[in-house]
């Protein structure tokens, strides 16, 4: 009927009603959920959280995993060096052959070759905090010294007989490595790191040596 109050509230009806129970202090139930939200829950229920929680976790174990499939060896040669240090590109290079072999390496740089991709760790000493290693390449067949723990100026040198010698100095950071050296079928490498200030810390003196040697002997069986 015309003037009824029902007429005059109209479509917000619902709405009127809310607010008048509200002001007049009086205590209203839990207001229920609309269609909308309803649907909503529906949509975006607990399988949605439980997929992102999943979808997370995997991104993780990926994002962790994929680095260390791609490094190769854990004690390999990407700090310091006998050349300029790079930081790994992100396409990894292990596909990458070795670019020489034997003799052919003599003198270069175990890295800028890929000799020191998939190389072994014959012989380790260590001294403080020093340690000298002999490295080897199966792809390349040639060893190479590398000092780590060291400070500016100590040395590590490889040598293969009284005159095949290879030696480098730490120039910056604490890790260095020496060119390669042919390494045949036979070969007996030494090895040598010298700290040249000592470390007082560690008891070590001015010029103290860590020499180490490694052979054809301590190549482990494939």
């Amino acid at each position: 009927m015309p003037g009824s109050r029902g007429d005059a509230e109209g479509p917000h009806s619902e709405t009127d009603e809310t607010d008048d129970s509200v002001a007049d202090g009086s205590v209203t139930g839990p207001r229920a959920a609309t269609p909308d939200e309803r649907s909503w829950l529906k949509r975006h229920g607990p399988e949605t959280l439980i997929g992102s929680v999943i979808v997370a976790a995997v991104t993780t174990v990926l994002t962790v995993t994929i680095p260390l499939l791609a490094g190769g060896d854990p004690d390999d040669d990407r700090t310091g060096g006998a050349g300029p240090v790079r930081t790994p590109s992100a396409v990894p290079a292990t596909t990458e052959p070795p670019t020489c072999t034997m003799l052919d390496c003599d003198g270069l740089d175990p890295k800028d070759t890929h000799c020191d991709r998939g190389a072994l760790t014959l012989a380790r000493e260590t001294a403080g905090a020093m340690q000298v290693s002999v490295r080897y390449s199966p792809g390349c067949r040639t060893v190479w010294g590398k000092l780590t723990g060291a400070e500016e100026g100590d040395t590590i040198e490889i040598a293969t007989s009284p005159t095949k010698k290879e030696r480098k100095a730490v120039r910056t950071g604490h890790t260095q490595y020496t060119a390669m050296l042919p390494a045949g079928a036979t070969f007996s490498a030494q090895a040598t790191g010298t700290s040249l200030k000592g470390q007082p810390a560690h008891d070590l003196p001015p010029g103290h040596q860590v020499p180490i040697g490694a052979s054809q002997n301590d190549i482990p069986p494939l």
